[in-house]
């Protein structure tokens, strides 16, 4: 093993001092410039005090929802860890162009003068592309998008290949941590909500738009990454956020366990809470042989995971479709409000009764 010299160690005490034992424990890393006609870089370097991205982004990862990002992540690669036997790997960040080149050893090769380190082959990466021409949108956009699709690689690795039948799922989970994020308090002197209040989901989510749009068909409304959102959002911003689980659900998640008679939910907040309960329901539904390939049956096997749960969050689902998977017929957004109150609460019943089900408006003709 190679030894690094005081100079070394030196450079990189800044880091090392600031990687923690704690959930929001991370490496950031650059990939270096090149001139213009150079070929592009390879490796990665140290980021210095000097650089003002890096600066940015550990201001961003420090509170706020960036650090509800970091310790998402840390508990979803934990719960992997205890449920799928999977290496819970280092967070690692880099900043610059993910360029890739022929040689995968030298791409994650990690230069500091003389001394030179490989991170794992395999090992993901959260990029932030602060590259000339990429800088029309913020750096919140980016981070959360990445931490997004880390999340998803950890609760469903199959969702990245471009055949998978849960590409709408992944899209519609990171489209969901978006319009989280631009609701969420800032960081004193770093706000980057109006950045993400630009993006198009975010009038899609909060408006129901994305439904209204695809309201004809429901097999294009549930393939609808903002559709998928608006369901994920609605679910996290009910009661459902706060209402806690059996404790053994949690433990999982947790590095230690809580002091007794403290409820393991107390110690993540309401939105890790929920975070928490929807990666049991993917897992297990993934575990018994019914890994979610669409929207309808992620609200399924959220139910089934937790049956307390299953009412209102049938419920939801529903009343944010207007019932379009259920019905031959979706009920009329532009309807009497009193009257879409009292057909969305009779199919509910129906479908919590068994008499219906969420997909009984596929096989209707329409």
């Amino acid at each position: 093993m190679t030894r690094l010299s005081i100079a070394a160690l030196t450079l990189l005490a800044p880091t090392l001092l600031a990687c923690t034992t704690r959930d929001d424990d991370y490496l950031l890393l650059r990939r270096p410039a090149t001139a213009n006609g150079a070929p592009p870089a390879t490796g990665f370097e140290l980021t210095t005090r000097t650089d003002a991205e890096a600066y940015y982004v550990r201001r961003l990862l420090a509170n706020g929802f960036g650090a509800e990002l970091l310790r998402t992540y840390a508990m979803a690669k934990r719960f992997a860890g205890h449920t799928a036997g999977r290496h819970a790997t280092q967070t690692t960040i880099a900043l610059g162009q993910p360029v890739v080149s022929s040689d995968p050893v030298q791409d994650r090769q990690i230069r500091l003068g003389w001394w030179r380190t490989t991170l794992d082959d395999g090992a993901p990466i959260i990029w932030v592309d602060d590259s000339p021409g990429r800088r029309d949108r913020s750096t919140m956009v980016d981070l959360v998008a990445g931490f997004g699709a880390a999340i998803m690689d950890v609760i469903d690795p199959e969702s990245d290949c471009p055949a998978s039948d849960a590409t709408a799922l992944r899209l519609g989970y990171i489209q969901f941590l978006q319009v989280v994020a631009a609701e969420w308090r800032p960081n004193a002197g770093s706000d980057d909500r109006d950045e993400l209040r630009r993006l198009s989901v975010f009038a899609d989510v909060r408006g129901n738009d994305a439904v209204l749009r695809r309201g004809e068909s429901p097999r294009t409304m549930i393939a609808d990454p903002s559709v998928v959102a608006t369901v994920l959002y609605r679910l996290a911003s009910s009661d459902l956020g706060r209402q806690m689980a059996e404790p053994a659900v949690y433990r999982p998640f947790l590095e230690a366990q809580p002091p007794r008679d403290v409820h393991p939910a107390l110690l993540l907040g309401a939105f890790r809470n929920f975070q928490a309960k929807l990666m049991v329901a993917w897992s297990r539904a993934a575990a018994a042989g019914r890994r979610p390939r669409d929207l309808v049956d992620l609200v399924e096997a959220y139910g089934q995971a937790h049956p307390a749960e299953r009412a209102e969050a049938t419920r939801i689902f529903l009343v944010t479709t207007y019932g379009a998977t259920a019905l031959p017929a979706a009920i009329r957004a532009d309807a009497a409000p009193e009257q879409i109150e009292t057909q969305l609460a009779a199919l509910t019943a129906d479908v919590l009764f068994g008499r219906r089900g969420l997909r009984d408006g596929f096989h209707l003709p329409r």
